[in-house]
């Protein structure tokens, strides 16, 4: 009997420890996923694109009362005004605009002298309403591209992406003022730093010293440029003279994936040489995000 006792005992004992080391390990696992979030949310509110999709919201808002107004104008006593001649009524109702229609909703395809644009094509999509035009233009070398034999071979492995909101103010007939808010990335993958005449032994075999890593460029960005544009019944065609690059902030990420250094006679030396080599890389990229573009060309359907 009392054997029997005990025995009950030690496995409620040992329940109770199992339930307790069980708690412990579920309010850790808790505690970390609570943890996680909360650095995710705070990511997510100093994010730069934070800015970029505040614009595009603003875009989308705008689009209903140019709507709204494109359809008020649209309902002209004019259409049915038995009085005036054909000749006159279109004169009289296109007399107030400045392309064939007062509203239209665009997408299109862009190109031009850019270091963004080179290789990789614009998408365009846009909203107009006279006397303005806002709307948003995508860069990104993984959906569209083009010369991808001349980025391989002159730059390597890169995708570059660019997401922006712009708005055009007519001035003239067909010419505006432009200007955009942009952000920039460039995704450098496989950079390699390697000193053949310094070799080591790892696992038994020589190779030469080196380090490879991946590295980001990002650059916040506005332009202000001058264009000429045309809107017809279904195509539209723009050509941005020139887009003169201001740049707001930039930044620049490294993320290493193999290197020897540890098996080099000086460490110390080579992960200098090392720094030294990736700051060149940036600063020679923070160049390049910052120049203009010239030529930009955007041609594409009206709606």
């Amino acid at each position: 009997m009392l054997t029997s006792t005990l025995a009950q005992i030690n496995q409620q004992v040992l329940i109770n420890a199992h339930e307790a080391s069980y708690s412990k390990v579920v309010d850790k696992n808790l505690w970390s996923i609570l943890c996680k979030s909360r650095t995710i949310l705070q990511t997510c509110r100093r994010s730069k694109s934070m800015r970029l999709r505040l614009l595009l919201l603003f875009f989308l808002f705008l689009l209903v009362p140019m709507w709204v107004g494109a359809q008020e104008e649209s309902a002209s006593p004019l259409d049915k005004d038995p009085l005036l001649d054909p000749e006159t009524e279109e004169s009289l109702q296109l007399g107030g605009y400045r392309f064939e229609r007062n509203f239209a909703l665009l997408f299109g395809i862009q190109y031009g002298l850019s270091p963004l644009l080179l290789t990789s094509p614009g998408i365009v999509l846009g909203a107009y309403y006279d006397p303005i035009i806002v709307g948003f233009e995508l860069v990104d070398s993984n959906i569209l591209s083009a010369l991808d034999d001349l980025r391989k071979d002159g730059i390597g492995d890169v995708r570059i992406t660019n997401m922006s909101v712009y708005a055009k103010i007519f001035i003239a007939e067909s010419f505006y003022i432009a200007g955009t808010s942009e952000q920039r990335r460039l995704d450098l993958s496989n950079r390699g730093y390697i000193k053949y005449g310094q070799r080591v032994v790892v696992n038994g075999k020589y190779e030469p010293a080196q380090a490879y890593y991946d590295m980001t460029i990002e650059t916040s960005a506005y332009t202000v440029g001058v264009g000429f544009q045309k809107i017809s019944e279904n195509m539209f065609t723009s050509f941005d003279f020139l887009r003169w690059t201001i740049p707001s902030e930039q930044s620049y990420s490294v993320k290493n994936k193999y290197n020897n250094i540890k098996f080099t006679e000086d460490p110390d030396k080579f992960r200098a040489n090392l720094e030294e080599e990736q700051n060149e890389r940036r600063d020679r990229w923070y160049s390049s995000m910052r120049l203009p573009a010239a030529m930009v060309f955007t041609v594409g359907f009206a709606f």
